[in-house]
């Protein structure tokens, strides 16, 4: 079988993806308007030029047509919310090639973050507040805000953290001015996590994952940078499964959650995609890529071995600053964790995404740092 994987041209997660996809027997290739990490893959067969989505949506559908006319692609996958969201509309545009989601309606509606958070509080979830940033709402809250936008259509907006509503007015024009709709989130402090699912078209659930951030860039929020497996908390798993039960989604989803002194998780965030933090799942035995895809495609349901508990994850560069953030000790355990953890670049026997793009970039940056210090 062959698949096809569009993102825009950096995603370290589209490139565990294409690693996780060829080593389950699939013939993988990539899409994006540029080279990228996953297409210098020893796993990748081929790239083809796709446009960007942003820049045009009846181009962009109209590369991964012709891509899947050339190519013979089963399946495609899209690893940005723009253009998943836009595939999900149009994807008879793209066959005969399956596009691995439920209905239009349902994707609309993992993506939506204001409903997100009403349907995490139906599934018995709590959530972060989260209203529209209207003038009324702008003039009656209360404390710091986190302004974001509604979805990232039809493009991907900035979000930023405010001391108070008013504050982030400026932040709140711009999406709105640039289309989107922009909203205010209360914000959270705690530790961060993750349930990951694999949901069949018939809604069962055919794999799942807990995960828990041990460091996180920014601190306190951002990126997971180092993670490990966890054992499934039941509770949290029933409300989670609830969740996209109610939603009507099929595939593979990693809903963050933000747990607060009290032990209670918040749903932050539905990531309905590759996501940052895969090469966890993956590198603790669960394949969930090629599940995700058999279970499109009506193939034999690829039996998963339960995640290695307490395997880790690391986003070296980035854990590497969180840790010199927290001092020495952390420091050195960051150094000692980067040889025994999975990474999303670095593989031992793919070597070259990481050479061909990190190596050099950070030449770049160092010279820019000594060029910067003879001007001083």
């Amino acid at each position: 079988m062959r698949a096809l994987l569009v993102d825009q041209s950096r995603d370290r997660a589209t490139l565990v993806a294409a690693r996780a996809l060829a080593r389950a027997g699939y013939t993988v290739a990539t899409g994006a308007f540029a080279p990228s990490f996953a297409s210098t893959s020893r796993y990748v067969q081929r790239h083809h030029e796709i446009r960007e989505c942003e820049d045009g949506e009846d181009e962009f559908v109209a590369d991964i047509a012709a891509a899947v006319a050339a190519g013979g692609y089963d399946i495609v996958f899209c690893s940005y919310d723009v253009g998943l969201v836009t595939l999900s509309r149009r994807r008879e545009e793209i066959g005969p090639a399956v596009w691995p989601y439920a209905p239009f309606a349902a994707v609309q509606r993992a993506f939506d973050k204001l409903d997100l958070a009403r349907s995490a509080e139906a599934a018995g979830l709590r959530a972060p507040r989260t209203e529209p940033a209207d003038e009324a709402n702008v003039a009656t809250w209360s404390g710091p805000a986190v302004i974001k936008a509604r979805s990232h259509v039809p493009k991907r907006f900035d979000t930023e953290l405010f001391a108070s509503a008013r504050e982030g007015q400026g932040l709140i024009d711009e999406i709105r001015r640039e289309g989107g709709e922009p909203l205010l989130q209360e914000v959270m402090s705690g530790a961060m996590g993750a349930v990951v699912i694999v949901a069949g078209k018939d809604g069962e659930i055919v794999a799942e994952v807990h995960q828990e951030a041990v460091h996180t860039w920014p601190p306190g929020a951002g990126d997971t940078v180092r993670g490990r497996i966890v054992a499934p908390d039941p509770d949290l798993s029933r409300g989670v499964r609830a969740l996209v039960a109610d939603i009507g989604w099929f595939g593979l989803v990693q809903v963050e959650f933000m747990r607060d002194a009290s032990g209670v998780a918040h749903i932050t965030d539905f990531n309905g995609r590759f996501y940052g933090s895969l090469a966890l799942a993956t590198g603790a035995g669960a394949n969930l890529p090629a599940i995700w895809a058999d279970q499109a495609l009506g193939r034999a349901t690829r039996l998963s071995a339960p995640p290695r508990m307490g395997a880790g994850f690391q986003w070296l560069n980035r854990d590497l600053a969180a840790s010199y953030a927290l001092g020495p000790r952390a420091l050195v355990g960051a150094l000692a964790a980067a040889s025994f953890d999975s990474h999303s670049m670095w593989d031992l026997a793919d070597p070259a995404p990481c050479l061909r793009y990190l190596l050099p970039e950070a030449g770049r940056r160092l010279s820019g740092r000594l060029r910067g210090g003879e001007s001083e």
